[in-house]
C-alpha cells in the first residue's frame, strides 16, 4: 500500500487529484491510498500524531503555514527524508527555494491528467529504486541492506566501510563492486567515496551536506562530475 496525501486549500483541486490517483489504481499494479488536507497545519498535526505518507502532493501558497515552510519542517525538524514531495503551484519560480526540500517533481496548475500520470510514473520508478538492496558478505554470511538506509560507502584498501543511518561497519570488497548495477543511485565525490544521492540535501563546489548533518569533502577531480549529477535531480 502506498499512502498519498494531497494538500491544497482548494478542496476541488484536492478531490480532482485524489480522483485521478484512484483512477491510476486500475491501470497499474500499485495500491494507492490517497486522502487530502486543506492546510499544512492539518497534515502537520496528523503526521506528529503518527500518520505517515509515502508521497505528498503539496501546494505552496497558503494563507498561513505555506508549503515550503511545511516541507522544511518535514525535512529539517522531523528528519523525514523518506516521504517524497511533489510541489504544485500556479507560480513557476520556486526552483532554488525548493532545492533543500528535495521534491521529486514540481507541477504547475492547472494540472492535466496526462501530466499527473507522467508524474506518478516518475514516482513509481523512484519507489522501486529506493526499495532496492545492496548485497555484501560479513563473516562469511551474505547480507542485504536497503539502499535508502545507506548514506555513503568508503573504500579503504581491501575493505569498504558502510555509513548508514544507524551504524558504521566494514566488509571485505570494493565499494564499486558492492554498488554494482546501482551506480545511478550513487555519486563518487572523492577517491573511493560513493554517496547515496537521495541523502544529499545541500551541495557547494567543495562539499556536500547529508541528511544526518554530516559534511563530506568533494575532491577537485570530482567536482565537475558531482555538479553535473546533481543538476540532473
Amino acid at each position: 500500500m502506498i499512502k498519498i496525501a494531497v494538500v491544497d486549500d482548494d478542496e476541488l483541486i484536492c478531490k480532482e487529484i485524489v480522483r485521478l490517483i484512484s483512477k491510476f489504481n486500475v491501470c497499474y499494479d500499485f495500491d494507492f491510498r490517497p486522502e487530502y488536507y486543506c492546510s499544512c497545519e492539518e497534515i502537520y498535526n496528523s503526521i506528529i500524531k503518527g500518520c505517515n505518507y509515502d508521497l505528498i502532493f503539496l501546494d505552496i501558497e497558503f494563507p498561513e503555514m505555506n508549503g515550503t515552510e511545511f516541507g522544511k519542517m518535514l525535512r529539517m525538524k522531523m528528519k523525514n527524508y523518506d516521504t517524497q514531495i511533489i510541489f504544485i503551484s500556479a507560480v513557476k519560480d520556486y526552483a532554488m527555494e525548493l532545492f533543500k526540500i528535495r521534491p521529486i517533481e514540481f507541477l504547475v496548475k492547472p494540472i492535466a491528467e496526462e501530466t499527473l500520470r507522467s508524474c506518478m510514473l516518475t514516482y513509481m520508478t523512484h519507489f522501486e529504486n529506493s526499495n532496492g538492496f545492496l548485497e555484501y558478505t560479513l563473516e562469511n554470511i551474505k547480507h542485504r541492506i536497503r539502499i535508502r538506509e545507506v548514506l555513503y560507502l568508503e573504500s579503504n584498501r581491501k575493505k569498504t566501510e558502510f555509513h548508514t543511518r544507524s551504524s558504521t561497519f566494514s566488509v571485505y570488497g570494493k565499494a564499486v563492486d558492492i554498488i554494482g548495477d546501482n551506480k545511478n543511485k550513487f555519486v563518487c565525490i572523492s577517491r573511493g567515496v560513493y554517496v547515496n544521492i537521495q541523502h544529499i540535501i545541500e551541495a557547494t563546489t567543495k562539499e556536500i551536506l547529508l541528511t544526518d548533518n554530516s559534511r563530506l569533502y568533494i575532491s577537485r577531480g570530482c567536482q565537475d562530475t558531482v555538479r553535473d549529477r546533481l543538476s540532473e535531480i
